[in-house]
């Protein structure tokens, strides 16, 4: 680079004074010039980068990709954007340290300009796009979080009734595909009703809240666990035959026999009723509602024959 041109880009005050990175290349990838940004940034003066490869000085960068880009444009004589991910920079700048910083480098975005055609030089801009990066991860991240709790039942923080329509749906149609068994256990809370009249509703939630932590505690992150309403809970056990989800249900029942939800002086015990189905493509004809009606119906036997048992719809 001539000594004429250098002293006009040092003297050059928005080169200097411009709040983002400014780095000339030939297209050899030969740095030309670095701005006063760079050199706070990195803590790479101009002295030590002027007259080096960019791609042998940070070695991490796609020197084919960069080559081509930069030909594009001189071709062209336009700009043109330079993407960079995976790494969403293309020198690593390490962000000072903030509280809740999520990333650990700089996010940039580049832009690459001609600078001199005939000399073919180009102008890279590196701008700092951290703050609105971290800004569009918090929204998501609140976006999903939004979304898991629309998607929850208030009370116990287990899905809720809808949730599991749709992704039991989803889940039938992968066991379908993987010819995977699939199994619905339905329990309910035995005379609930009971429990509300005498200890109050407090106590009633306390015992809904306290199931729906031992029905989480005895399931697979496979398996599915809602509160379809009231005392009822659903339970879809994926790729688990009918023998084993009847043992599970009857491992649940015992355990809910176990426990002991406090009241004051008073230490409250209580049961529940389970109804088994598998899902059989014969019966239920691609449809998993028809299999929680069938593990309704046992659910409704095992009532009728005195609560507190698992009962099988064959």
């Amino acid at each position: 680079m001539s000594t004429n041109i250098m002293e006009s880009i040092n003297n050059n005050i928005i080169f200097n004074t411009i709040n983002n990175g400014i780095i000339i290349l030939d297209e050899n990838l030969n740095i030309l010039a670095w701005n006063n940004w760079l050199e706070i940034t990195t803590k790479l003066t101009s002295e030590e980068m002027v007259n080096q490869n960019i791609c042998e000085k940070f070695d991490y960068i796609n020197e084919t990709k960069l080559k081509r880009k930069i030909k594009s444009v001189l071709v062209t004589n336009n700009s043109a954007f330079y993407t960079i991910d995976p790494h969403e920079y293309l020198i690593d700048i390490k962000v000072n340290t903030i509280i809740d910083k999520i990333y650990e480098s700089m996010q940039q975005n580049i832009t690459i300009v001609p600078y001199n055609i005939e000399k073919k030089q180009v102008c890279l801009y590196i701008y700092d796009n951290t703050k609105l990066c971290e800004t569009n991860y918090k929204l998501e991240k609140l976006n999903e979080k939004l979304k898991d709790l629309s998607n929850r039942d208030p009370l116990t923080h287990l899905y809720n009734r809808r949730y599991f329509a749709e992704i039991s749906n989803k889940m039938l149609s992968l066991a379908l595909r993987n010819d995977n068994n699939l199994t619905i256990i339905i329990l309910d809370i035995d005379k609930f009703k009971s429990i509300n009249d005498t200890y109050g509703h407090s106590v009633g939630d306390n015992v809904i809240i306290t199931l729906a932590r031992e029905l989480e505690n005895n399931v697979r992150d496979s398996d599915l666990v809602a509160r379809f309403g009231g005392e009822e809970f659903v339970i879809l056990l994926n790729n688990t035959d009918l023998d084993n989800s009847v043992n599970i249900a009857e491992k649940i029942r015992k355990k809910i026999e176990e426990i002991e939800v406090k009241d004051d002086d008073n230490i409250l015990k209580f049961t529940a009723s389970f109804g088994v189905a598998k899902y059989d493509d014969n019966l239920d004809n691609g449809k998993i509602e028809h299999t929680i009606t069938r593990a309704d119906n046992a659910l409704y036997v095992a009532k009728e024959k005195g609560r507190n048992q698992v009962i099988v719809d064959l």
